[in-house]
C-alpha cells in the first residue's frame, strides 16, 4: 500500500455555495463521481459533500477523510464539520485554514492507525501460515509431501516466484553430496529432475550447505567478484526467466547441523509486482521455517529407520521360529501374504456384512505383522515335541524294532531246542515233527512281521481325522517272557497311545504342549511397546487358532468374540497347513482337496463359513498366487 505521508489531499464530492466560492481554491472540485485507486483514495484528508451525494458512500470510499458541508444542508448532519455561509470572508478563510489543519491531524492519526491494522493482520495471516505449516510438519505423510507443502507454504509467507530445497544425503560409499530434491516457481512451467550435486562451496547451496552460513543477495547477477560461490544461470537462459534476489538458508537439526538448505527466488510486492529484498522480518520467519523443517526431516527419517529396524526385527523373529521348525520353514511368511489378501477382498466378496469394511493401510500392517509372528511361541515348545514328523520318534521306533527282531530270535531259538530234543528221543516221526517245528515257527514270525508293519503304518500321522487302530491291542497283548521271567510286550501302553492318535502325531499330552505356543505368542508380543496404530497385534496373533463353535484354544471364544483378522488368519493358516510341500510327515495336498477340507471344517462350525466361501471363490487370483 503505497500512500504519501506528506500532504493529503482535498476535494469536492459537490459543487459548494456560492457563499463559498472565494475558498474553493483549497480545495479540489471533483464535479462527477470520482473512483480513483483505493491507495490515493486513503490520501484524501478533507471532502466537501451536500444532499447530492450519498455521505455514507463518501466515508466507506474516503475513510481518512473528513467530511465538511454547508450549515443549511440537510448533509449537516452526517457530515463533521458545517459551514457557516454567514461568515464573513476572512472568517471564511481563518475557519477553513483551522479546518484544513485539522483535517491533515486527523488524516495522519487515521493514517497511522490503518497502517499498524494492516500490520496487525498481516501478522496474523503470518501466524496462520506459520501455525499451518507446523500442522503439516507434524503430520505423517511421505517425505516428498512434506516438502512440497514446507516450500509452498514458506514461499507464501515471503511472496516469492520460486523456491528449491535440497537435502544432504550420505551414499554406500561414506561421501555427503547435496541432492536437489525440489523446485518451484509461479512464472514458469518446467520439467523438474532430482539431481545429485558434488558437496562444495562453488554453488550458492554448495556454499551454505558445507560452511552453513545465510545468503541473502540483492541480485544473483551482481555478485562480488571475491566471493567464493557462483550463480548458475543455465535455468533462466533456458526458460527465459530472470532471477533477482535469493535468500538460502542453511536447515539444521537439533544437534545444529546442517542437513540441507531452502533457497528462495524474487520476493515481490503483491500489489505492484516490483521485485523486493528479504528483510530482516521476512528472513527470520524463514529461518524459524527452516529449524521446523530440519526437526520434522529428521523425525521423517528417524521414522522410516524405526520401521525399518522393526520389519527386520520381525523378519528375523520368524528366521529365528522357522531354525527350530525346519519343517515349517516359509509358513509364516505364506500365511501373512495370504492373510492380507483375503482380508483385502472381503470388502470387494459382495457379502453384506463386509461391504461397509475399512481397511486402513495401519490396520493391513498390523494384521500382517499379527500374521507374521502367530507362531513365535513355537520358540518355547520343547523340540522333540515341536518336530515330531511322526507319532512315534525315530529311536522309540528302533526300540520297537529291535524287540520284534529279538522275539524272533527267541522264537527261532525255541525252534532250534524242539529239534535238538526231537533228536535226542529218536522219535520215529522226526521229520513230521521237525516240519511242524517250522511251520509254527513261520507262522509266529509272520505274525510278528504282520504286527510290525501295522505298527509302521499305525506311525504314519493322517491329516484328517480318521484310521482304525484297534488292531494295536492285539499287538500290545502279544507276551513273552524276559531273560529274567518277567512277561512282556514288544509295544508298551504308552505306544499304543501315541500309535492310536488319529489325527497329526501328537498325542493329548503333546498337543496341550504344542498348543501352548499360541498363550507363548500372545505374553511374548505383549511386552513389546506397540504402537497405538498396532496395538491389536498380540490379540490377533493369539486368537489365530480359534474356532467358531468355541472349540478352539486358548480361550475358547466363540464367533464374533474371535477378532475379524484372526478369523481370517485361521482359514488361510489351514489352507497353508493342508498345501506346503515342505511338511515331513505328509504330502501337499492339491489345491481341490485343500478347499474341500476347508468346506468340511466350515460346516463343522470350526471355521468362517462366509470367509471359507470367499477365500474359495477367490482361490484362482490373488490369494491363490500369494501362496
Amino acid at each position: 500500500m503505497s500512500v504519501s505521508r506528506n500532504m493529503p489531499e482535498f476535494i469536492c464530492a459537490a459543487p459548494p455555495p456560492d457563499a463559498l466560492l472565494a475558498v474553493t481554491q483549497a480545495l479540489a472540485w471533483v464535479q462527477s463521481d470520482p473512483a480513483p485507486h483505493p491507495d490515493r483514495n486513503l490520501n484524501v484528508a478533507l471532502v466537501w459533500v451536500d444532499d447530492s451525494v450519498d455521505v455514507a458512500h463518501i466515508r466507506q470510499r474516503y475513510p481518512l477523510a473528513l467530511l465538511l458541508c454547508d450549515a443549511g444542508e440537510n448533509s449537516a448532519a452526517t457530515a463533521d464539520f458545517a459551514l457557516q455561509a454567514s461568515l464573513g470572508q476572512d472568517n471564511q478563510r481563518l475557519f477553513i485554514e483551522q479546518l484544513l489543519q485539522q483535517a491533515q491531524k486527523y488524516w495522519r492519526s487515521h493514517l497511522k492507525v490503518s497502517e499498524l491494522v494492516r500490520d496487525v493482520g498481516l501478522r496474523r495471516q503470518r501466524m496462520h501460515q506459520l501455525s499451518q505449516i507446523s500442522l503439516a510438519l507434524t503430520e505423517q505423510i511421505s517425505e516428498q509431501e512434506l516438502l512440497q507443502t514446507l516450500l509452498t507454504e514458506a514461499r507464501k509467507i515471503a511472496h516469492c516466484e520460486g523456491g528449491s530445497l535440497f537435502l544432504i544425503e550420505t551414499g554406500a560409499d561414506q561421501q555427503a553430496s547435496l541432492v536437489f530434491r525440489l523446485a518451484q516457481n509461479d512464472v514458469v512451467n518446467f520439467p523438474f529432475v532430482e539431481s545429485r550435486l558434488p558437496l562444495t562451496a562453488n554453488s550458492i547451496a554448495g556454499y551454505v550447505a558445507s560452511t552453513g552460513q545465510e545468503l541473502n543477495i540483492r541480485d544473483v547477477y551482481q555478485l562480488s567478484e571475491d566471493v567464493p560461490y557462483q550463480f548458475n544461470h543455465s535455468f533462466d537462459d533456458q526458460m527465459g526467466y530472470r532471477t533477482r534476489s535469493m535468500l538460502a538458508i542453511p536447515m539444521r537439526d537439533h544437534r545444529e547441523r546442517v542437513v540441507g538448505v531452502l533457497q528462495f527466488v524474487n520476493r515481490v510486492d503483491a500489489v505492484t509486482g516490483e521485485t523486493l529484498t528479504f528483510d530482516a522480518e521476512i528472513t527470520e520467519m524463514l529461518r524459524a521455517i527452516a529449524s521446523q523443517a530440519a526437526v520434522s526431516i529428521q523425525k521423517n527419517a528417524l521414522l522410516k529407520d524405526i520401521n525399518e529396524l522393526f520389519e527386520s526385527f520381525v523378519q528375523a523373529s520368524v528366521k529365528t521360529i522357522e531354525q527350530r521348525d525346519p519343517a515349517t520353514s516359509g509358513h509364516s511368511f505364506r500365511v501373512a501374504e495370504t492373510t492380507v489378501a483375503l482380508l483385502q477382498a472381503l470388502p470387494k466378496s459382495g457379502v453384506a456384512e463386509y461391504s461397509q469394511l475399512i481397511l486402513t493401510p495401519e490396520h493391513i500392517q498390523e494384521v500382517r505383522y499379527a500374521a507374521l509372528l502367530h507362531d513365535f511361541g513355537k520358540i518355547g515348545v520343547p523340540e522333540a515335541i515341536l518336530v515330531k514328523p511322526k507319532k512315534l520318534t525315530d529311536e522309540r521306533l528302533e526300540v520297537i524294532r529291535y524287540r520284534f527282531e529279538l522275539q524272533k530270535e527267541r522264537l527261532r531259538r525255541a525252534a532250534i531246542e524242539q529239534e535238538l530234543d526231537l533228536l535226542h528221543h529218536g522219535r520215529m516221526d522226526q521229520d513230521v515233527a521237525r516240519r511242524r517245528v517250522h511251520r509254527h515257527l513261520e507262522k509266529q514270525l509272520s505274525i510278528l512281521d504282520q504286527y510290525y508293519e501295522w505298527v509302521v503304518n499305525a506311525n504314519d500321522p493322517n491329516v484328517v481325522d480318521q484310521g482304525e487302530f484297534g488292531h494295536l491291542a492285539e499287538i500290545r497283548n502279544y507276551a513273552f517272557a524276559e531273560l529274567d521271567g518277567e512277561v512282556a510286550g514288544v509295544i508298551s501302553e504308552a505306544d499304543v497311545l501315541a500309535l492310536s492318535v488319529r489325527k497329526g502325531s501328537l498325542t493329548n499330552q503333546e498337543r496341550r504342549a504344542i498348543q501352548d505356543h499360541v498363550v507363548y505368542t500372545k505374553e511374548f508380543l505383549q511386552t513389546l511397546p506397540w504402537p497405538p496404530e498396532l496395538a491389536n497385534v498380540p490379540d490377533i496373533a493369539g486368537a489365530h487358532h480359534e474356532r467358531i463353535d468355541g472349540s478352539g484354544y486358548p480361550m475358547g471364544l466363540v464367533g464374533e468374540q474371535i477378532p475379524l483378522a484372526s478369523r481370517v488368519m485361521a482359514v488361510c493358516d489351514v489352507y497353508d497347513a493342508l498345501t506346503a510341500m515342505d511338511r515331513p510327515y505328509k504330502a501337499a495336498m492339491s489345491q481341490a482337496t485343500a478347499f474341500s477340507i476347508l468346506e468340511q471344517e466350515a460346516r463343522r462350525g470350526l471355521l468362517d463359513e462366509k470367509m471359507v466361501e470367499i477365500f474359495i471363490r477367490s482361490g484362482t487370483s490373488a490369494i491363490a498366487q500369494a501362496v
